[in-house]
């Protein structure tokens, strides 16, 4: 049996430098990157009601949304929600249980709020307030959204009692342009979305992660890099899967350099269908389906000449 090589070993790091989870420590600042979290921190100590932050999958929400807490000031209290698909009522309760206030299956959505609002109230009298953080806030339903509005007028003559700051994928916005949302549209006064990394800056991510874990000099040539960009299309949670797997291969084939043949063997692993044959399923399938509308189409023509 082949023993997978440690590849921090056969470079001499002394830590995984393109490991998949989110690590406050390995941030890149990106010109967008960078500049959507200041903008957030902004927003924030302005007193800003509504924001909102937009990205696809894996160009580092989360991260930024780590960054973001660990800077607030002590007067501002977060709170998350995770799993948003919840109605108005279950909105509220989750809100509640994060905020560790108790809670019972027989409280009404108008007790819930109340409890909501004595908490802001009392934060309001220790100088504080809270900050809501709603993550994947594309799945919440639309009359979760408006709750969160309604939530929002929640304010004091001198100051509001929360933020909210709702993070998602781009359909999120075209959720928000709903008729039934005009006015949480209005509302929003911050909208950020992160940007996938240049070519430039994807190299500048892949050294800076790799001297932070200890590596000295990667080698990695022009033609691997632009197949990196090309197959990542810049987003860093692909770069990282991609680039992890090939300083296994490299390690595994005794080689220091990552030229593009090791990058495409990387790649090889990690996709389990060749991509030549993936086009020649997609084209039968398509030419299936197009059959298919024909015979339709057809057997329509035939029923209405009968018919006639």
């Amino acid at each position: 049996m082949t023993q997978i090589p440690d590849y921090l070993d056969f470079f001499a790091l002394k830590d995984h430098p393109f490991r998949l989870t989110p690590d406050t420590s390995y941030f890149f600042p990106s010109y967008k990157h960078q500049g959507t979290l200041e903008v957030l921190r902004y927003a924030l100590a302005r007193g800003e009601g509504f924001l909102i932050l937009t990205g696809e999958p894996g160009t580092g929400k989360t991260l930024i949304l780590r960054l973001l807490v660990e800077s607030l000031p002590k007067d501002k209290e977060t709170a998350f929600i995770l799993s948003p698909t919840l109605n108005p009522k279950e909105l509220l309760e989750a809100i509640l249980e994060d905020l560790d206030i108790e809670t019972s299956a027989s409280e009404t959505k108008e007790q819930l709020l109340r409890k909501f609002k004595d908490h802001l109230l009392d934060l309001a009298k220790k100088g504080k307030t809270l900050v809501l953080i709603v993550d994947e806030a594309q799945n919440l339903p639309i009359e979760s959204l408006e709750e969160l509005r309604l939530l929002s007028n929640l304010e004091t003559e001198k100051k509001k009692l929360i933020q909210i700051l709702l993070v998602g994928q781009p359909g999120l916005k075209d959720k928000l342009k709903s008729p039934e949302l005009s006015q949480l549209l209005q509302r929003i006064s911050v909208w950020e979305k992160l940007e996938p990394l240049s070519p430039s800056e994807v190299v500048e991510y892949i050294n800076f992660r790799w001297h932070k874990a200890g590596g000295i000099g990667l080698n990695l040539d022009k033609r691997a890099y632009k197949l990196l960009y090309r197959e990542s299309q810049g987003i860093p949670r692909l770069i990282n899967k991609i680039m992890d797997r090939a300083v296994l291969v490299a390690a595994a084939e005794n080689k220091k350099k990552i030229d593009e043949n090791l990058l495409k063997d990387a790649l090889n692993t990690l996709d389990p269908y060749d991509k030549k044959n993936g086009k020649i399923v997609f084209f039968k399938v398509g030419i299936l389906f197009l059959s298919i509308i024909i015979i339709c189409i057809t057997c329509l023509i035939i029923w209405r000449w009968w018919l006639k």
